[in-house]
């Protein structure tokens, strides 16, 4: 990366005070000197900013992350299941003679919550499995087969719930397709979308054409392009914007799915005379969700995804606004194809700026761009949310399982932290990776 690569600006920097200057013989102006004397030398200040290299961090496949999901929320339902109809089968009097209800659970709910949860892993398994030539028509009749049979298994079991419930009750099922409609519209790509970070080739520098756009599918890899360039760097800002929008939706109603088909729905279904705990059902509901969501976040939010928001944010910069109390503060007219050094004052239609950061492309006032700056500029602060919340999930679940004295809630908590468990593992390894990497880097600017 070349340190210090210096650009000119497109326009002067003592342009703003042009008219001004030259009436020096008008009754409360200043001379043409003291104008010129207060310029500063805004081109000569910009420098390209310096990235650390980030180590490739091994993380799981997407194929494997969405069995561990899969696996996830059957673990969820079952717990759910032995905390609805759980029995006291050791004491004398107790007529049960297991440690369940069974003839109280509808297995056919329980076939349709296991095909909902596993259409993810089987999207999935289509788009990332292939073979060679050879046994190419094999796969592809296993994967024919296996869609097949998950559709006549839901149509199968859908039947049954609506012969054994109402269609009132059964309408509790479409919850999660209303909400899929509010975030992602009629759009059927979101079911499933494979997410990949780097490197995306958008620019190629020459040193006399300067920068040349190349055409890049809406579907290409992310990457980022290191260029003294305003449009440039908008436009990437606002292609990730829009992609981490994108994946917080993801986390969002994939973690809702999971909690809602594994743990919300057994409790809507269960029967009117069942006995249970509604605080800990409901408790069982809520920590799931936060478990599925953690997991998710850090799956769709690797390390080098947040280092590639990190680097465009260097890139980008923040304004910040001052208040003009003094008439002869010198200042500049925001241009928009000008990269602005750290310090500098701009004159822009919604007030007076004063520019943060390595140097500025962003659009003073832009609540999205301000937005950005603040959430990626500290390239920790992210992985600091994560790793805290799922250290406070861990620890209130072990609160939870020193209180309790039950054995559904034992083990209720015990296979809870255990998912956990792993999650932490990886955020932690990330966090101390990154820590490291981060603290050893000069934030400072090329020379």
């Amino acid at each position: 990366m070349p340190g210090g690569r210096r650009i000119f600006s497109r326009i002067q920097s003592g342009a703003a005070y042009s008219s001004s200057g030259k009436s020096s013989g008008s009754g409360g102006g200043h001379g043409a000197d003291d104008r010129d004397g207060n310029v500063i030398p805004l081109a000569s200040m910009v420098v390209l900013p310096k990235h650390s290299h980030l180590p490739d961090i091994p993380g799981d496949g997407n194929l494997y992350f969405e069995c561990m999901l899969f696996v996830f929320g059957i673990i969820m339902m079952c717990l759910q299941y032995i905390n609805l109809y759980k029995t006291v089968w050791w004491l004398p009097q107790s007529h049960a003679q297991y440690a369940l209800n069974f003839y109280l659970i509808d297995f056919y709910l329980v076939g349709f919550i296991s095909l909902i949860l596993a259409i993810r892993f089987l999207i999935c398994f289509v788009q990332e499995v292939s073979s060679t030539k050879m046994f190419f028509w094999l796969i592809q009749t296993v994967k024919a087969l296996l869609i097949l049979a998950v559709i006549v298994g839901i149509g199968f079991t859908m039947y049954h719930i609506i012969v054994q419930h109402s269609v009132k009750t059964c309408l509790f099922l479409c919850y999660p397709c209303v909400i899929y409609l509010v975030m992602f519209g009629f759009t059927v790509k979101p079911l499933y979308q494979r997410y990949q970070a780097w490197p995306r080739p958008a620019l190629s520098i020459d040193r006399q054409a300067g920068p040349q756009r190349t055409k890049v599918r809406d579907d290409a890899p992310l990457g980022h392009t290191c260029a003294l360039v305003p449009d440039i760097v908008r436009e990437e800002v606002d292609t990730l914007k829009k992609d981490f929008n994108t994946r917080l939706k993801q986390v969002l109603f994939n973690s809702l799915t999971t909690s809602f088909y594994a743990t919300g729905v057994p409790v809507w279904f269960s029967q009117n005379t069942l006995y249970y705990d509604s605080w800990w059902m409901w408790q069982h509901v809520c920590l799931t969700w936060l478990s599925a969501l953690l997991m998710l976040t850090s799956h769709f939010l690797p390390p080098h995804y947040l280092h590639l928001l990190h680097k465009s944010a260097r890139h980008l910069g923040r304004w910040q606004r001052i208040e003009a109390r003094h008439t002869h503060v010198p200042y500049n007219a925001w241009s928009e194809l000008v990269v602005w050094p750290q310090g500098a004052l701009v004159k822009h239609v919604r007030g007076l700026f004063k520019a943060e950061g390595v140097n500025v492309t962003a659009e003073p006032g832009n609540s999205l761009h301000s937005r950005f700056y603040m959430m990626f500029h500290q390239p920790l602060r992210i992985m600091n949310w994560l790793v805290f919340l799922t250290c406070l999930v861990v620890g209130y679940q072990f609160f939870r399982l020193v209180q309790s004295s039950e054995w559904s809630h034992v083990v209720s908590l015990a296979l809870l932290m255990f998912c956990n468990f792993y999650t932490l593992f990886k955020l932690m390894r990330d966090w101390f990776i990154m820590r490291k990497v981060y603290k050893e880097h000069d934030y400072e600017t090329s020379n």
